[in-house]
């Protein structure tokens, strides 16, 4: 079958391949819905390039439960074949990526390197594709990865990598239905209606050609029927190999075959004659994977199960590695089996960073759990919590570790009960339940004092500690903190003292004593030095948590940068989500109000930012954004956010989320409701040191009723303002890099400070504290005061006009330019300038980014009747 209706992609690959044989490597994202043509496209360019390019394949199966980096070893082990000196058994993870880069990196040749079926890799897999798409520009390689988009649920972990690979290096190409000319041009010889053909197939080049293969008939009322109806004209030695082939998701090898079937080489013969299986040396697989799931379907359960169960012996025995085995082995229910393989499969995926994966794994084994003595049940039950965690699923990690701590009660196995206590202590801890964190650790003390004094002792004081730095009750943090730090060296657990190390840092900062960083900082040295992964991405993670409450933003992103890069490379999850959470009050502060809303809206809508304090600080920022530009949408966001935060008696939640209600309350005039909200914050405020929490609230306050002297220690640009000394405050503010709160410094000054902070104001388009500015300076008899933005584009979020609104409402319809311009009447060049004109606006680089925007700032509602099905074509 012709290659129809793709020069335009062939081109494209054609000048990336150019450009990385310049030294400028790209990374190319080819997206599709299932039989487009994705492979096809890539083998024909491949094809091409074949003498003048070094050729990696990889790709990505379809099982239960994914293998860890399966693709990655695959590509690494064609490397070794070309004598590299890579090694290829023992490298996992950081390492094993960074040869692989160093290896791409070669100039003498082009590496072209091509990974299939991305909506199937699994999370190490994963953190592959960011390291490479972070490094790909620095290499003469063309990287090539293929997905399906209609694979993609909102919460599918490949959306979020996506989000992430950004930047000119970074190409996105959107593969699209045939035309009905091309469906009538392939349909020509054929004597098929080709209207109807198109109809029926939405010129989806894989339906229309397995409709095409069935000579005689009708056309088919689904592909499925297609397939199987093509089955069945095949002589039964041939449907046996093509039902044995179907149960493996990716190839078969020719020696399992011949193990289960015996010598089979006239079916394959016939099977691959007839088009239906593809024929390799040594392995057999389908042409496409949606021919493979309509003959699986088409197999009979009792069958299929027997299959599953007849294969795997003999995979077993070839050491098949232990995912495989527990994919057939729960396809075949074969109870036994999944608790010998999964434990196993579990342990690889998270030795390789792989934590869902990992916990997958361990969730079959615990189905068939009932038959196991209780110890091995428990011991299930809390890896499967640990590993739970890792991957931020804290609703499953506490289900299992309370079932894991009922088991260690019955067996009075007290050092265990103590252990799962803490964990259970964390898990309670992140979605905000701090009667029952509490009530945890203190269990787990009180029992661990009773017996030797060991690491659980002193992990378990850290962990009190760490409930009592959230709170501001920095007496207890620092007493407990500095038990768990005397007890980990005396014994010399360097986990424990790098734990209790980043809570007394914590504890300190939370006082804005700036020697906190010191502790903290030492804190991920050693957790660094020693290889304790979750040690360091927490460190990583209260570094930027203090950093940016004491808005020192430089250090701030620092520790953004590297710890998001250093937990999403280990699959580390739960850390990576906070430390995402975190910075947006950073963007908010410095004033990239876009950025801030984006971050914040895609982190709300994923999966990731499942802990309590992730989402207040998340939905306080957005909430921030709308009602100081004066957008829609600030009130449920900052109603649930005080929801969730009070329960937490966390002083920073509260306080933040009560300062921002006090700013939307003043902004309306509802001076009573200012003073309640304030007063809400104060009131777990007070008593603790907390300057900056402590002055925004006091400030608000105080622009509805006098607060009195300030006896407290407050943050210095609080204080200033406070004391009616505007200019200083503002210079403060200034230092700092805040430009918002400058300009409300600012707007308690005279005609040239309120022009200044006007000027500020309509540059953030915050229009709310701009109307305040402008009916003060009309009240000083100003002539000629600044208009601001034109009412059309105030009235829309980010400085859009309403025909970028417009644009971008369709955007996220799914349209594509041509599409676009068909419907507003206009060029395919007008299209692109208001295409390009929304992302530099919402300060992004790609429609899936401009998509995410427009449900952060309110543009789209979350619950529109519009599909944010967004067209990723090149720009």
């Amino acid at each position: 079958m012709h290659l129809l209706e793709r020069q335009t992609q062939l081109d494209e690959l054609a000048r990336c391949f150019q450009e990385a044989r310049k030294g400028c490597g790209k990374l190319l994202l080819i997206s599709a819905e299932a039989g487009l043509g994705k492979s096809s496209l890539v083998e024909r360019f491949v094809s091409e390039h074949r003498r003048d390019a070094r050729t990696f394949w990889g790709a990505c199966d379809g099982l239960s439960t994914p293998r860890a980096l399966a693709p990655v070893h695959e590509i690494a082990a064609q490397i070794a074949q070309l004598g590299s000196p890579l090694t290829r058994d023992g490298e996992f993870g950081d390492h094993l990526f960074r040869i692989l880069l160093e290896e791409l990196a070669r100039p003498e040749r082009v590496s072209l390197v091509v990974l299939e079926d991305l909506h199937w890799a699994d999370a190490a897999t994963l953190d592959f594709v960011r390291f490479i798409g972070r490094r790909i520009q620095r290499t003469s390689a063309l990287f090539i990865a293929t997905y399906r988009e209609d694979e993609l649920s909102p919460s599918h972990p490949l959306r979020l990598a996506l989000g992430e690979l950004t930047g000119h290096h970074v190409v996105r190409m959107r593969l699209v239905p045939l035309s009905p000319a091309a469906v009538e041009l392939l349909s020509r010889d054929s004597g098929r209606n080709a209207s109807l053909l198109y109809r029926i197939t939405g010129g989806n080049p894989f339906f229309v050609r397995e409709v095409l293969a069935s000579p005689g008939e009708l056309v088919p009322q689904s592909v499925r029927d297609a397939v199987v109806s093509r089955l069945l004209r095949c002589s039964p030695e041939t449907r046996e190999l093509a039902e044995l082939v179907a149960i493996s998701p990716g190839r078969t090898e020719g020696w399992l075959i011949e193990s289960v079937l015996g010598a089979r080489q006239p079916a394959v013969d016939e099977a691959g004659a007839r088009g239906l299986l593809e024929v390799q040396t040594d392995s057999i697989g389908f042409r496409h994977e949606l021919a493979r799931r309509a003959v699986l379907e088409a197999i009979q359960p009792e069958r299929a199960r027997a299959l599953h169960a007849q294969v795997l012996p003999i995979l077993a025995q070839h050491g098949t590695d232990p995912a495989r085995l527990t994919h057939h082995a729960s396809l075949a229910r074969l109870g036994d089996a999944v608790l010998e393989y999964a434990p196993l499969a579990a342990k690889e995926a998270a030795r390789l960073g792989a934590h869902r994966e990992a916990a997958a794994h361990l969730g079959r084994a615990l189905q068939y759990a009932s038959s196991v003595t209780p110890q091995l049940r428990a011991d299930l039950l809390e890896r499967h919590a640990v590993e739970s965690s890792l991957a931020n699923q804290t609703r499953e990690a506490i289900a299992s570790a309370s079932a894991a701590l009922a088991l260690r009660r019955q067996a009075a196995d007290l050092e265990a009960e103590a252990r799962v206590l803490s964990l259970l202590s964390q898990e309670y801890r992140s979605i905000g339940e701090k009667a029952n964190a509490d009530e945890c650790v203190s269990g787990a003390i009180r029992i661990l004092e009773n017996l030797p004094h060991g690491s659980a002792l002193a992990m378990a004081y850290s962990w009190r500690s760490l409930l009592a730095v959230n709170r501001g009750w920095d007496r207890e943090a620092l007493e407990f903190g500095q038990r768990a730090l005397a007890l980990a060296r005396e014994i010399g657990d360097r986990a424990a003292e790098a734990h209790a190390l980043c809570n007394i840092g914590g504890a300190l900062l939370g006082t804005d004593d700036r020697a906190g960083y010191e502790p903290l900082e030492r804190s991920l040295a050693l957790a660094l030095e020693e290889r304790l992964e979750d040690h360091a991405a927490r460190a990583y993670r209260t570094l930027l948590f203090y950093a940016a409450l004491t808005h020192d933003f430089a250090r701030a992103r620092q520790a953004f940068q590297e710890g998001v890069e250093y937990c999403e490379e280990r699959g580390i999850f739960s850390h990576s989500a906070y430390i995402r959470a975190y910075y947006t009050p950073c963007e908010l502060d410095r004033g990239e109000w876009a950025r801030a809303a984006r971050m914040a809206s895609e982190l709300l809508r994923g999966s990731e930012a499942t802990g309590v304090q992730q989402r207040i600080t998340l939905l306080a920022s957005l909430a921030t954004v709308r009602l100081r530009r004066g957008d829609p949408g600030a009130d449920e966001l900052l109603a649930e956010a005080l929801e969730l935060a009070v329960p937490t008696c966390e002083l920073n939640r509260i306080g933040r989320v009560a300062a921002a209600r006090a700013e939307q309350a003043w902004y309306a005039g509802r001076h009573a409701e200012v003073a309640r909200e304030t007063e809400l914050g104060l009131r777990h405020v007070r008593g603790h040191t907390a300057p900056w929490i402590h002055g925004e609230l006091l400030f608000w306050h105080s622009c509805v009723q006098p607060v009195g002297p300030i006896a407290e220690r407050i943050a210095e640009p609080y204080r200033l303002m406070l004391s009616g000394e505007w200019r200083s405050a503002a210079g403060a503010w200034e230092r700092l890099g805040m430009p918002y709160e400058r300009a409300l410094a600012l707007a308690e000054g005279p005609e040239d400070a309120l022009l200044e902070a006007l000027a500020i104001l309509d540059g953030l388009e915050a229009g709310p504290l701009a109307s305040i500015v402008r009916q003060r300076l009309r009240k000083l008899g100003v002539r000629g005061v600044p208009r601001g933005p034109r009412a059309a584009t105030r009235g829309n979020p980010a400085g859009l006009t309403a025909r970028e609104v417009e644009v971008l409402r369709l955007l996220v319809s799914g349209h594509t330019n041509s599409e676009l311009a068909k419907r507003m009447h206009v060029s395919s060049k007008t299209v692109e300038h208001h295409v390009s004109a929304i992302l530099d606006k919402l300060d992004v680089h790609t429609r899936t980014e401009a998509v995410a925007a427009a449900f952060g700032l309110g543009i789209v509602k979350p619950d529109s009747s519009t599909s944010p099905a967004v067209s990723q074509e090149p720009r």
